[in-house]
Order: C-alpha cells, then sequence, then structure tokens
C-alpha cells in the first residue's frame, strides 16, 4: 500500500533526519513523501503578483541540501516512491488542514528533539501541525550539535 508522508523542513542537513528515520522504518512499504517549508506571505503586492513557489523553494535550497537529499534517494530507493518539497503558508488550523487534505497526507513524521530553524520569512510548523490534531507520529534521534556538513552527510550513511 502506498503511504503518502509529511515532513516539515528547514531546508538544513539535520531536519532531514526525519526522513531518513521515516523511511527507514518504512523499508517494506513505498511512500510518496512531501517535506513541507512553513514561510509567511508576503503583503507586497509586486511579490505576490510574481509570486513563484518553485523560485522561492530553489532559492532556499543550498547545494549541500541538495547532496544530503540524493544521498537519501540513494539509499531509500526501494521504499520511496516518489518526492516532492512544498511551500505552506497559512498560519491556523484550518489552512494547515487544507493543505494536508489537498495533498493527500495520511501520515505525519515530526522530530521529537529537534527544533526547526526557519530562514527569515519561515516559521516552525510543528506547533499548529500538534493542535490540527492529524494523524502523526514523533520520532526521536541524536544529533551532535558540533556537527560540520562533512558529518551531517555521514550521519545519513549510517
Amino acid at each position: 500500500m502506498l503511504n503518502k508522508i509529511l515532513i516539515p523542513i528547514d531546508f538544513r542537513i539535520e531536519s532531514l533526519n526525519t526522513l531518513k528515520y521515516c523511511l527507514e522504518e518504512r523499508k517494506q512499504e513505498k511512500s510518496t513523501v512531501v517535506l513541507m517549508y512553513s514561510a509567511y506571505s508576503s503583503d507586497s503586492i509586486t511579490e505576490l503578483l510574481f509570486y513563484n513557489p518553485a523560485k522561492i523553494i530553489e532559492a532556499l535550497v543550498s547545494p549541500n541540501f541538495t547532496d544530503a537529499i540524493n544521498i537519501i534517494k540513494n539509499k531509500y530507493e526501494s521504499s520511496l516512491h516518489s518526492f516532492k518539497i512544498e511551500l505552506f503558508h497559512g498560519l491556523d488550523r484550518n489552512a494547515f488542514l487544507n493543505f494536508y487534505g489537498a495533498q493527500g497526507i495520511d501520515l505525519v513524521y515530526l522530530p521529537k528533539d529537534y527544533c526547526l530553524k526557519p530562514h527569515k520569512n519561515g516559521f516552525d510548523p510543528i506547533p499548529l501541525i500538534k493542535k490540527s490534531k492529524v494523524q502523526y507520529r514523533e520520532v526521536a534521534w541524536t544529533r551532535d550539535h558540533d556537527t560540520n556538513y562533512k558529518d551531517e552527510l555521514n550521519q545519513l550513511f549510517k
């Protein structure tokens, strides 16, 4: 059975550990994964006229993050059916429930001990997700506070 999983991210390699844990746990079944980044909507009419979610995501994705995604895709190829990154702009429970329904999500995976650190226009959606009373699973994974890029990538191989 194909499951659709939602995982909030902050475009840091460390936030992908939740994805790694999810795919490791679901090795026996194919999953479609939606990585969600939460950002405030702009008030600028000009920015709204030329709004392009793909360009916003492209500006946030670093080469290191792309490398980490590719490592995960290769390592979990057998259990990863498809994968996409989506922007979420809602600020209340109803907006999230609409997003959740429109994406056809079955389960949300949340990091238990990792606090998302969004960029300047972003926000942490975890409290909103918990208030929405959708089915979610909190996962704990150990993290090292003094890691560098190479160590973060090595953790994805473990």
